[in-house]
């Protein structure tokens, strides 16, 4: 028995996509920021090294975003956080609804400083 043809013939052999009718634009998500910040995040007082850490987010991260990774870093024992950047003063207490752009930091490195109040425990009652 012989082999039948596929229809179609050599059209359906070829490899080569076929072009686009239309131009299509090039599409891009706008809420991808490139830039990157090094943050070191420290507690203001008393100075402990052993809670220091480093993340690297963008200037439109929001403060929000850095008070939940302290809090998990902390284990969910501490509320009520106050969050500098660059400097820790209780003047320059920053909202969690600011971005780290918002406070002028555009691309780099960054200290965001830190104080809580601890939630009350069997350790601490």
């Amino acid at each position: 028995m012989g082999k039948k043809a596929k229809k179609g013939g050599a059209k359906a052999s070829s490899n080569t996509p076929e072009p686009s009718k239309y131009d299509h634009p090039d599409i891009r998500a706008s809420r991808i920021d490139k830039r990157e910040v090094n943050a070191t995040i420290k507690l203001a007082a008393p100075v402990c090294n052993l809670l220091e850490f480093q993340i690297k987010i963008t200037p439109s991260t929001k403060i929000s975003f850095v008070v939940d990774r302290i809090i998990d870093r902390h284990g969910g024992s501490i509320r009520e956080l106050s969050v500098c950047v660059n400097r820790f003063h209780p003047e320059e207490i920053v909202s969690p609804d600011n971005t780290l752009e918002d406070c002028g930091v555009t691309q780099g490195d960054c200290i965001i400083y830190y104080d809580f109040v601890p939630t009350a425990g069997p350790l601490l009652a």
